[in-house]
């Protein structure tokens, strides 16, 4: 089998660069294209040199490979500690893998055949071109969709902040979502309302309130209004209609707490007109937080 080491030098280093690139996209460090196509050049010269030394075996092991990788993440990169070091390999060798997993899945579906030999694949006849361009598209469409799920929980976290509920001399903490889709509000003193879940607001909640929540009766309007009219707490709270939530026309059961405080630290702020709403199912498929606040709470 014949071997171009000028094709072969070349479909390297757009490959490695592609790797390197992905790589700082997912690490979120940047490097500069001259420090990609340093890093993409040691790989392929490497793949190169061990094509040309067939006799070294020392250099197709797993130690010498290892080694390289630290190599081309030093050029590339240069992380200045030791832990941003070890979570860019990982990404890099996650990268790799994908590059790989694609090709080989390729090289699979090519009638004209290839295999692969101390970590390098080879192709027979002349789809070199279309297995790269193909495993190159693959990856592209991967990558994609990795980043933009990355940047939504991105984003999301960012929208992510601390509140205090306070409520007849107790208070909870809790992680809510600033929602700008939440516009409700109470209709009849046009008071904002915050969104929370019943499990996070149990503990400060009367007893036969609670007990609507448990024996699931809140939609239960006469239950409701039966209930509510004999609490202490009467004065307190509120029916709120809404029409989301994934519900039409439903009814929220509503409190008004002492205050509530939003923000870190530095940045807390003692709000006291608002209106806490029950919602008695989840809010977070991972459980990232707890309540939804509209955008005016936390202006």
């Amino acid at each position: 089998m014949e071997i171009y080491l000028d094709i072969l030098l070349l479909e390297n280093v757009v490959i490695n660069y592609l790797i390197l690139y992905v790589t700082a996209r997912f690490s979120r460090l940047r490097a500069s294209t001259l420090r990609l196509f340093a890093g993409a050049i040691v790989g392929a010269l490497y793949v190169v040199f061990i094509i040309i030394q067939p006799g070294g075996r020392v250099y197709y092991t797993a130690l010498a490979k290892i080694l390289l990788s630290f190599f081309i993440i030093a050029i590339t990169f240069s992380p200045r500690k030791v832990l941003s070091f070890l979570k860019t390999l990982v990404i890099f060798y996650i990268s790799t893998f994908i590059f790989a997993g694609a090709a080989l899945a390729f090289l699979y579906f090519n009638q004209q055949g290839g295999f692969v030999k101390n970590g390098i694949i080879y192709v027979f006849g002349q789809s070199k071109g279309s297995l790269m361009f193909f495993g190159i598209a693959t990856v592209g469409i991967i990558v994609k969709i990795f980043m933009e799920v990355i940047q939504s929980r991105i984003t999301r976290e960012k929208l992510l902040v601390p509140v205090i509920i306070a409520f007849d001399n107790r208070a909870i903490a809790l992680p809510a979502l600033v929602d700008t889709g939440n516009s409700l509000k109470d209709p009849l003193t046009n008071i904002p309302v915050m969104v929370v879940e019943f499990k996070a607001l149990e503990e400060l909640l009367p007893s036969e309130i609670k007990g609507i929540f448990e024996n699931s009766k809140e939609d239960d309007l006469s239950c409701v209004t039966a209930t509510i009219s004999t609490s202490r707490w009467f004065s307190r709270f509120r029916l709120i209609p809404f029409s989301s939530l994934g519900k039409e026309n439903g009814m929220l059961i509503g409190f008004k707490p002492d205050f509530i405080q939003v923000g870190e630290e530095d940045q807390k702020r003692d709000i006291k007109n608002v209106i806490v709403g029950i919602y008695n199912r989840s809010l977070s498929g991972d459980d990232m937080y707890k309540a939804l606040l509209g955008p005016e709470l936390v202006a």
